[in-house]
């Protein structure tokens, strides 16, 4: 019976869901260069404060800040709700969302504006929804008096989309973290309960060649035609990503192989013009590294793929910089708390529960790998994330909050 008590509290709590999410969509906290931080940061304190938790915003030291190429200050959200003799359980959820561009339903990306049940705008679905659908499990239990059956934690934090480093990544570190398990509010969605994520090696390659006036080719050394084709050259050995041998068959059975992205990000130097050759050229890769792999090794592979494609350019020089590792993370779905969620799932969504690994990379790892904690990834179910048109259904996100309040009703 109180049970149901919850869920009709977020049944009634509906508007009252949907207004967070707005509120926080509202808060552009675009990442780079990390705008408006502490405007959301104070907000989500501010909200837990008001369910009765125990909420702090932890600013990241300036020194480390600025060690890690960064202007813009970085602020992270702890809060808890003790349970005495209990275990703990650790909700992460981070903040930070990706720039928006192209034309958007309304105009504006950052405006929340619902529309046929779905709510629209950056963040929305990765991962504002989830913040908002805890925030509502949270408020359920405590205006209906039930206490949840283990102590929780959470963490609001920066920075996800571009590493973690200082946000979860920070708290694990610093010893910040007080959990027993945790819960990363992404990485898998609806009856799907995440057992891990994919991780990535994040490359940006810079050809220097010689500028010269575009009346005089000949006197220069092209980086963009240099560029170009070494990226050509790569395109024979990126097809071996797909051979048989490297093939890692996910916890719900799909086969998967891993993935080489060429360009997210490119560009030239600050001396071009349309009659310049130009003197230097640039391009990122994006290599998604699976959970049989290693990211030495893939690494040390990927690297010399490069040298080789580059040479046959005697005259331009090619440098390679790695800009991020995350490795691999995978737990077992044997595990307690896999088979705890995996029932709270079952019991809302009314569908039997499977696992998965999420193709993208989470926080989750900072949990599992260096926290030592047993962790799962479960959120709300998006579309169009980093996208135009970015939205989550509002009976997703309400769906979700029941999930969250059923896990922390029946424990683990």
């Amino acid at each position: 019976m109180k049970t149901r008590e919850v869920s009709a509290y977020i049944e009634r709590r509906e508007a009252g869901l949907v207004r967070d999410l707005q509120v926080m969509v509202r808060v552009p906290t675009v990442n780079p260069p990390g705008n408006d931080y502490r405007k959301l940061a104070d907000w989500l304190a501010a909200r837990c404060a008001g369910l009765g938790l125990e909420a702090v915003v932890h600013q990241v030291p300036e020194d480390v800040v600025r060690r890690a190429g960064l202007s813009l200050p970085r602020f992270n959200v702890l809060a808890r709700w003790p349970v005495s003799g209990a275990p703990v359980v650790h909700f992460n959820a981070h903040y930070d969302v990706v720039p928006a561009a192209g034309q958007w339903r309304g105009g504006d990306p950052f405006a929340g504006e619902v529309h046929k049940g779905w709510l629209y705008g950056r963040g929305s679905g990765d991962m504002k929804g989830s913040i908002a659908a805890l925030l509502m499990a949270l408020e359920a239990l405590r205006r209906t008096g039930r206490q949840p059956a283990f102590g929780v934690e959470c963490s609001f934090t920066a920075d996800e989309e571009t590493g973690g480093e200082l946000g979860a990544g920070h708290l694990v570190r610093q010893g910040l973290v007080k959990a027993d398990y945790a819960v990363v509010c992404e990485g898998a969605s609806g009856n799907r309960v995440g057992l891990g994520h994919n991780g990535v090696l994040w490359l940006e390659v810079e050809i220097e060649g010689k500028a010269a006036h575009a009346s005089s080719p000949e006197q220069g050394h092209n980086a963009f035609e240099a560029m170009a084709e070494l990226v050509w050259r790569l395109q024979e050995w990126k097809q071996h990503l797909q051979a048989p041998a490297r093939r890692w068959r996910d916890p719900n059975g799909q086969d998967r192989w891993p993935t080489l992205n060429v360009g997210g990000v490119f560009g030239g130097g600050p001396g071009d013009k349309v009659n310049t050759v130009p003197a230097r050229a640039s391009f990122t890769i994006d290599r998604r590294v699976l959970p049989n792999e290693t990211m030495p090794k893939v690494e040390e592979e990927l690297r010399a793929a490069l040298s080789r494609a580059a040479a046959p350019l005697h005259q331009v020089k090619v440098q390679v910089h790695t800009r991020l590792r995350i490795d691999p993370c995978m737990v077992a779905g044997n595990g307690v708390l896999p088979r705890a969620f995996a029932r709270a799932v079952q019991q809302v969504r009314r569908r039997a529960a499977t696992y998965s690994a999420t193709r993208g990379f989470t926080d989750l790892h900072y949990f599992v790998a260096e926290g030592g904690l047993p962790g799962i990834g479960y959120g709300v179910r998006g579309e169009h994330a980093h996208g135009v048109d970015e939205r989550v259904g509002v009976r997703e996100l309400v769906q979700t909050a029941k999930v969250y309040a059923e896990f922390m009703e029946r424990g683990i």
